[in-house]
């Protein structure tokens, strides 16, 4: 039984308390501190971070600085120029206002303070550390304010033991960096991170350069404005088409009076918005600002900020929803095809002829007859061995297309990579009994659903999800065994990431180099891809890449490993083309030997059916 009598704690410990709420890790120290920054009315904010800020963060401004007889109070707590009483709350613009932000970081680190007022003949430095101030003097520099931020939690070892990795920390940094970007494109923003620029925005108000900068340059084709505006609302942004799509909901931003908060109520509208036009697990892009009076929401929640209460949930939904799908009337929604070369097994025709030459010759003809029920299209055997024919010359990926996929491929897809004898027995197990026996063909409809009949029952295929499905299971199949094999380009490719996804290439080499990738940076915002699977053409294999970046985040094990190469596959596997008689025999017979061959990997179905009685009460036949 607890005999302890309630005493009050001293100071320090309870600032100790204190500060674990505001400062959880580094990022929510640069969130204070660029947040401070912005509301004192800087255009120009400089952000540079060490070892993921755990030893240095440094944020330089030239907002309107620190009055000088404000020094004293800057590091208490619940001191702020921003409100003046409780009823301040409820009307506050400011993206800060509990006065607790320097208080709580000086309490567990190093601070030096640096500042100056227009018109005054010097600046002001600051030493402070375990919430105490130490020294202060006076110092050139101009206007604005810097905040240097050392050894964070140095004095609370135990907070210090569950922070992440340096990488891991700085990732969640950058990430930050994009929202506040995003949040205030009118503010000029440089973040370097270990000596080295990660991005620079020119603060000219501009969203789409905000955009631009932060992510990859190519979402912008992808996007399109939205702008509506009530009596008391308005709404504008960026979101997606329809055929502009992610695995993940982390591209869904949304901006409630120049703050980034994590809003599900918003996000759900999003998702009803669009779930008509949406295959399953996927999610569209949205950078979205809601305006409303002040009065209205509550984000006095968590010392963070971006937690959010709507005095009237119900308006805010309707009128989201209501301006989402009036944008989608606006703008036209059909997707353009761009049809390129037949390709998918064969190298990138930008590729010399003479390497084409060179592996089309190692590859045997695929004889048709010798398909047969008994045995599956796919029994693997190792074909031709692939040898750096690559020069050291670049070129540029351009923006994704739709891939063209060559069904004809089929009739060779045994050769694509080696399966041991057990793996092949098992495949022959999986062989008796399928839906896909004793299918006699009819036809095709539309160039794109193959007909069948068997025992009185009509079945149709989707070629395209079919091959989709075959191709997907053949590369995981081929990723669990390790035995994906790859193809060295000739000329390497060189694909551009966004700034998170750049702070992500040391963690996805090790899994891009299972999936048959060769890739390495490739100056500041870019990778060179010098591999591929041998399995895939040059689109797809971007195309996964691009997924494989979008997909991850922070540490992950083995089971990571297999689920970023899942979705990356699900993400790039696309097939649109039409299908011979003849391949399409070649089709049924590697459906056989699939695990699920019901479904694609997006979910549609690949085979549906129709029976006698069904079709002769169409034609009314029977009652």
């Amino acid at each position: 039984m607890n005999q302890n009598r309630i005493m009050k704690l001293d100071e320090k410990t309870a600032s100790k308390i204190a500060a674990g709420e505001v400062v959880e890790r580094p990022a929510m120290v640069v969130k204070e501190l660029v947040e401070n920054a912005i509301d004192a009315g800087a255009g120009e904010i400089i952000v540079d971070i060490k070892k993921g800020g755990k030893a240095y963060i440094k944020v330089t401004d030239n907002g309107s600085g620190i009055h000088y007889d404000d020094l004293p109070l800057v590091f208490e707590r619940h001191a702020t120029s921003k409100i003046r009483g409780i009823e301040d709350l409820y009307e506050a613009t400011s993206l800060g206002f509990r006065g607790e932000a320097l208080a709580s970081i000086c309490a567990v680190s190093g601070v030096e303070l640096i500042t100056m007022r227009s018109g005054e003949p010097h600046g002001v430095k600051v030493a402070a550390a375990g919430g105490a101030i130490h020294k202060v003097s006076e110092v050139g520099t101009i206007q604005g304010t810097t905040i240097i931020v050392r050894d964070l939690f140095y004095n609370t070892p135990a907070r210090l033991k569950f922070l992440k990795s340096d990488q891991t920390e700085g990732r969640a940094i950058t990430e930050l960096m994009g929202f506040l970007t995003l949040s205030h494109p009118e503010v000029s923003f440089k973040y370097t991170v270990d000596d080295k620029l990660v991005f620079h925005t020119q603060g000219k108000g501009s969203l789409a350069n905000a955009i631009f900068s932060v992510f990859d340059p190519g979402m912008l084709k992808g996007l399109y404005e939205i702008s509506e505006q009530s009596e008391r609302l308005n709404l504008k942004g960026f979101i997606s088409k329809f055929d502009y799509t992610k695995g993940t909901k982390a591209y869904q931003l949304v901006f409630v009076n120049g703050r980034y908060v994590k809003s599900d109520l918003i996000k759900d509208v999003i998702q009803i918005a669009y779930k008509p036009y949406m295959m399953n697990n996927r999610y569209p892009v949205c950078v979205l600002f809601l305006e409303m009076p002040p009065n209205e929401i509550d984000v006095n929640i968590h010392p963070a900020k971006t937690e959010i209460k709507f005095h009237d949930d119900g308006e805010v939904k309707q009128f989201i929803f209501s301006a989402l799908k009036k944008a989608f009337n606006l703008y036209d929604q059909v997707p353009k095809a761009t049809f390129s070369e037949r390709e998918v097994f064969s190298i990138s025709t930008r590729q010399s002829s003479e390497a084409s030459e060179r592996i089309s010759e190692a590859v045997p003809a695929y004889d048709l007859k010798s398909v047969s029920a008994s045995k599956p299209v796919y029994e693997h055997k190792p074909v031709y061995e692939h040898k750096p024919v690559y020069e050291q010359k670049a070129t540029h990926t351009p923006l994704p297309k739709v891939q063209e996929m060559d069904f004809s491929s089929l009739t060779s897809f045994a050769q694509t990579f080696s399966e041991s004898e057990n793996a092949t027995e098992i495949e022959l197990d999986r062989l008796k009994g399928t839906i896909y026996d004793d299918l006699s063909y009819v036809g095709v409809f539309n160039r794109t659903y193959l007909i069948y009949e068997k025992q009185n029952t009509l079945y149709m295929i989707d070629q395209h999800a079919a091959h989709e499905k075959i191709l997907y299971e053949a590369f995981m199949r081929a990723f669990e065994r390790q035995e994906i094999l790859s193809q060295v380009l000739l000329l390497p490719e060189v694909v551009d990431l966004s700034p998170l996804q750049m702070s992500k290439v040391d963690l996805l080499r090790s899994t891009l180099a299972k999936m048959g990738y060769g890739i390495e940076p490739f100056g500041e915002g870019s990778i060179i891809i010098r591999e591929i699977p041998g399995m895939f053409n040059m689109q797809v294999a971007t195309e996964m890449v691009r997924a494989i970046f979008d997909e991850a985040d922070g540490h992950f094990d083995e089971a990571g490993h297999h689920k970023i190469a899942d979705k990356a596959c699900k993400a790039a596997i696309k097939a649109h083309d039409a299908i011979s008689d003849m391949e399409q025999s070649a089709l049924i017979e590697s459906l056989k030997g699939l695990e699920s061959p019901y479904t694609c990997p997006h979910g549609r179905p690949i085979i549906i059916k129709f029976s006698l009685t069904e079709i002769e009460r169409k034609f009314k036949r029977v009652l």
